[in-house]
């Protein structure tokens, strides 16, 4: 069988542009989450976020038009820099990456200003810009890549939807490398302040750095965020054969929607189960579960329950973190954060605590880790997703072993 590993990450996430900077601060339980600098969030309601800092879009070649682009294109593109060092110098490999949101700013201000000056007004970029595949399509003319290109849109679990099918794909034979992750921009005045008024944004204004509080009894929702993560996702031979690190093997990937849409997550449970029968483990061969835990109560309930349907007693002895509260929730690029961040952890036997998560969700039994890191050697990791609109994605990872 075709083995999936994984051999280069790349990060550009909210106080950090690399996958080292960022694990500094996933280690340290350091929160990424600050007032809002960009724009005026004076009408928004929420005035807190995940800001990744600008820069330089000097990269970016002329003939790519990088000022009409996106910005979850800008994001993705700033990822994918570094990996064009990693990736086969012919070409031959793939691109699949998630992108939960079309650009909502981009297409709020066209609306405004047609609706101020008429046709003369609207943004004709919108129709090729805007739309998630553009930022995908960018990112395979950047890379040059030649195989399949192919966007992933399942809400916020695309982009470990697209690390999943990309890792499914080698395991079938359709290639033998694929460069796969997720990329959102959702803060700015729209979509930000359309998700305040879903109660989908949290409105710990004051405290920015204690908002996001993964399966905390405080949490009042979960805290948006820009990133945008990126994986090389190869079949191990063709790895071999060009001298790529191992950093981690894909071994399990399921994924389902919600059958009722009244119960978020209720699809959570036969997810987990698939993704282990796809691996070939039991529950209590897990040693450690990274879960989506965006901060908001009835989702972080519906997880944690499932965890505990699952997991059985177990679910009292595995370990259990979110890393939302340093990073917030960027959608389809905290899946692939998760896998960075999985990869990392089992690199230096260190299991990230949670952040904010001071006083666990009433009546549940399962073993969140608190206050500080855990260090322990562990050798396979699930990692959950869920997107609104009741998609469920789980993916297993297993630390690299030849045989």
């Amino acid at each position: 069988m075709n083995r999936p590993v994984i051999t280069a990450t790349s990060i550009v996430a909210p106080g950090a542009f690399d996958t080292e900077a960022f694990w500094s601060l996933v280690k340290e339980g350091k929160s990424a989450i600050r007032k809002l600098a960009r724009f005026d969030t004076t009408a928004v309601g929420c005035s807190i976020g995940g800001e990744v800092e600008t820069f330089d879009l000097g990269f970016i070649p002329i003939e790519m038009k990088p000022k009409r682009l996106a910005r979850h294109t800008h994001l993705v593109l700033k990822a994918a820099l570094p990996l064009r060092e990693y990736v086969p110098a012919d070409g031959e490999f793939g691109v699949h990456i998630g992108i939960a949101t079309s650009d909502a700013m981009m297409i709020a201000q066209s609306g405004f200003k047609r609706a101020t000056k008429g046709f003369d007004g609207a943004n004709g970029n919108i129709v090729s810009q805007s739309p998630p595949h553009a930022a995908v399509g960018s990112v395979a003319q950047f890379l040059s890549a030649r195989g399949e290109v192919h966007t992933s849109s399942t809400a916020c679990a695309a982009g470990l939807d697209a690390i999943g099918l990309a890792a499914r794909d080698i395991v079938n034979g359709i290639t033998r490398c694929v460069v796969a992750g997720g990329a959102d921009s959702p803060v700015d005045v729209s979509p930000l302040t359309e998700f305040v008024k879903s109660g989908l944004a949290s409105l710990r204004n004051d405290h920015p750095s204690q908002a996001s509080r993964p399966f905390d009894v405080f949490a009042d929702s979960g805290v948006l965020s820009d990133a945008a993560s990126l994986v090389i996702v190869e079949e191990l031979e063709h790895a071999l054969e060009r001298k790529m690190p191992i950093l981690g093997e894909i071994i399990g990937y399921a994924s389902n929607c919600d059958l009722d849409r009244t119960r978020p997550g209720s699809g959570y449970a036969s997810c987990m189960r698939d993704a282990l029968d796809s691996a070939g483990l039991n529950p209590d061969e897990i040693d450690y579960i990274s879960a989506w835990g965006p901060g908001h109560p009835v989702l972080d309930r519906s997880e944690a329950d499932a965890i505990e349907d699952v997991f059985g007693d177990y679910a009292e002895d595995v370990p259990i973190s979110s890393i939302k509260g340093v990073l917030g929730n960027p959608l389809a690029a905290a899946g692939p954060i998760q896998v960075i961040a999985a990869l990392c952890g089992m690199r230096e036997s260190l299991i990230p605590h949670t952040t904010n998560l001071e006083i666990p969700l009433g009546g549940s039994p399962l073993n969140f880790v608190m206050g500080e890191p855990l260090y322990c050697d562990h050798a396979t990791v699930l990692i959950n997703a869920h997107g609104i609109g009741g998609a469920n994605v789980c993916l297993i990872l297993k630390s690299f072993s030849p045989s």
